[in-house]
């Protein structure tokens, strides 16, 4: 690309989805030469943590006809699956759904996929206009001087940008095990499925405790049915609650029935309930009142004052969570099956410890909901399935300590994520003002728009953020990949 004092320098900051799809809607929004690079040290751009998995029964949580990256083209998603995902040997299964493809739920490292091949489509169709660089190391510090952003890599080498978008992506929740020096802790305990997969030998063992009742445990209850294991499971979590079948229903069109939106966490729980018993009354599934309360969830967000936010977050998240984040139906198939077999068992407790016993298992030390003091059960194994972290303040990351040390950026006031500018995504330092240079998209906005960690959510963020960087622009259509790709562009 000749030099051009009109060039635009953006650095992206991660290359899991969030990352991938700002980066693809910076290259379709910018008209003028743009220079964009995507820091990543993984292989490919856009599987991240979610998407990473091979597992064919790990899915995406929605169906195909909602998860187009082009809103504009809803049907973008099922015509590429139709094309690309039957040529590899995936069909929707036809009992699900009727095997229908708008309806159906792919595997994860499909959507992965598409994802990948759509950014590649985008770098290509840019043409020259658009410089498109991976570096392949990790980021660990952003600072600014004058008018001008720089990332330090883990090397120590810098680059200098314009803008930085932090896609930094999810943070693993870790649990407080402790096991005697020279113990093999795999086969009695897994901190992280996606990082170190599930023993073998754990496959053999009786009686199972999972950590964490969400999408996370299923998928680690799957890979160990898959494995073999025909034991017991135990699933904990503070309020007993679990992960919930997602079912194709017609949402209801209108939840607030022409009320103002409510400025409280209390009004917000009595018009869920209102209408849950409205739905049951009338025989309908409570399903359906899920997405009209979603489609206002961000207005509804941005006016609650900072203690109904915290009301929301410490009464009302996790209630929220499981009616949101509900499972492809062939995946809760699996829980599904031990449930029905007796095999599960469902338990309200705060887990306080794990204490690894080489020969015998792990003796956890928790604290049932609603009893007194603590107690010990002993499980033979033990999977963290708990999730992942956004208290900024708790996560052990070079780059995240030094964005809150040097007052780049300062965590939200709910504990979720740092603070940020609703409307422009700009993050907001140390000294209460907005960032001309530092951006964000995705996990690291939870607190700013709560729902921020979802495709939907995601995609709609980095649409945001790119009509805020180069504003007006219309979107471009998408186009066949011809010669510029992925594959090709310079990685370090």
């Amino acid at each position: 690309m000749p030099a051009s004092p009109d060039l635009l320098r953006i650095i992206v900051i991660g290359g899991g989805f969030a990352g991938a799809v700002a980066a693809l809607k910076l290259i379709d929004a910018s008209t003028g030469p743009l220079s964009l690079t995507v820091v990543e040290p993984a292989e490919e751009i856009g599987r991240g943590i979610a998407y990473g998995t091979t597992d064919a029964d790990h899915l995406v949580n929605g169906t195909a006809k909602v998860f187009s990256l082009f809103p504009e083209d809803p049907e973008h998603l099922i015509r590429w699956l139709k094309e690309r995902a039957e040529a590899g040997g995936w069909r929707p299964p036809a009992q699900y759904n009727g095997g229908e493809w708008p309806v159906s739920t792919p595997p994860r490292k499909l959507f992965g996929d598409y994802v990948i091949d759509t950014l590649a489509r985008a770098v290509s169709r840019s043409g020259e206009r658009v410089a498109f660089t991976q570096v392949r190391e990790r980021a660990e510090d952003v600072f600014v001087e004058g008018n001008q952003a720089y990332v330090r890599l883990a090397s120590g080498d810098v680059l200098a940008a314009d803008r930085v978008v932090l896609a930094t992506g999810l943070h693993p929740r870790r649990s407080p095990v402790s096991a005697p020096d020279g113990v093999q802790a795999g086969a009695y305990y897994v901190d992280d499925i996606w990082k170190d997969g599930v023993d073998p030998a754990i496959a053999g063992k009786r009686h199972v405790l999972l950590l964490g009742s969400s999408l996370t445990m299923l998928d680690s209850l799957i890979t160990l049915e898959k494995l073999g294991y025909n034991g017991r499971y135990t699933i904990v979590s503070r309020r007993g609650l679990i992960v919930q079948p997602r079912r194709e229903v017609e949402p209801l069109t209108d939840v607030l029935r022409g009320e103002p939106l409510p400025r409280t966490a209390l009004g917000a729980l009595r018009i869920a309930q209102r209408e849950r018993r409205a739905a049951a009354a009338r025989g309908a599934d409570w399903q359906t009142i899920v997405p009209p309360l979603r489609a206002q969830l961000v207005p509804f967000w941005k006016g609650l004052d900072t203690r109904e936010k915290l009301r929301f977050v410490n009464r009302l998240r996790s209630y929220w969570d499981i009616a949101l984040h509900r499972a492809a139906q062939p995946s809760h198939a699996f829980l599904s099956r031990a449930s029905a077999q007796g095999r599960v068992e469902r338990l309200a407790a705060k887990v306080i410890g794990l204490d690894i016993l080489p020969g015998e298992g792990v003796a956890v030390r928790l604290r049932r909901r609603g009893a007194g003091g603590p107690e010990t059960v002993l499980f033979d194994a033990v999977i963290n399935s708990s999730g992942h972290t956004f208290d900024w303040t708790r996560i052990d990351d070079p780059l995240v300590k030094n964005l809150l040390a040097s007052g780049v950026v300062r965590p939200h006031v709910t504990g979720y994520g740092i603070d940020a500018d609703p409307d422009r995504l700009a993050v907001i330092g140390r000294d209460g003002n907005a960032s001309r240079h530092v951006f964000a998209v995705g996990h690291p906005l939870r607190g700013v728009s709560w729902e921020s960690s979802s495709i939907s959510e995601e995609l709609a963020e980095a649409i945001q953020l790119s009509a805020s960087l180069f504003p007006q622009q219309p979107p471009l259509a998408d186009a066949p990949v011809q010669e510029k790709t992925l594959s090709g562009a310079a990685a370090k």
